[in-house]
């Protein structure tokens, strides 16, 4: 941690056994945000359709089960009638929203203060630090509260969910894979004598 409080330590003056450690992490990190996007990719669809069935419980007009919408087991039923209405759909409860919440507010903030502060590290001018950093808090705070906002504000909100996941991926790229790529090719030209290098 006493590189984090060195004004002028970079990422390329790490030690080869950090700039591995330290380009898996960001290589898994990758991994995990592509499988939230695989596990996710049903619930937004266009118009985020399967977030409006999952949090609020509505279905498409007509009956018809919203993309993404996962049904139950199927029921023998004798046939008294033909049957007119689509699956039983069911908004998420409060406590479904609470479990879900409760375990990313645990893991999404270390996620995000490890990389944010890899990212610290890089060559970037402030500036550019600073708007990414905080487009990455902020964006995983608005996702966070996407799903609230549609059980609750109504599924006007849903379009919220795509989007908000959208920032969140793009900024948390930029964030995980630049300090890669700076830690192993980053050094400026500015900087031609050869660094020391500095494990952790």
């Amino acid at each position: 941690m006493r590189q984090f409080a060195s004004s002028g330590f970079r990422l390329w003056n790490l030690a080869r056994e950090a700039k591995l450690t330290y380009s898996f992490f960001g290589l898994f990190a990758l991994l995990a945000l592509s499988s939230s996007m695989l596990y996710y990719e049903d619930l937004v669809g266009l118009g985020g359709g399967g977030v409006r069935a999952y949090y609020a419980g509505e279905v498409a007009p007509g009956g018809a089960p919203v993309r993404g919408a996962q049904g139950g087991p199927e029921i023998a039923l004798p046939d008294e009638k033909p049957r007119e209405q689509g699956p039983l759909v069911v908004a998420a409860t409060y406590r479904k929203l609470l479990e879900v919440t409760h375990f990313h507010l645990f893991t999404v903030p270390v996620f995000l203060l490890i990389i944010t502060h890899l990212f610290m590290l890089t060559g970037l001018a402030t500036r550019s630090k600073v708007g990414w950093i905080a487009g990455g808090w902020l964006s995983a705070l608005l996702h966070l509260a996407a799903p609230w906002l549609v059980r609750y504000g109504g599924s006007g909100f849903s379009p919220l969910y795509g989007l908000s996941g959208a920032l969140l991926g793009v900024t948390c790229l930029v964030l995980t894979a630049y300090p890669v790529w700076a830690m192993w090719w980053g050094r400026p030209a500015a900087e031609g004598a050869p660094a020391t290098e500095v494990s952790t």
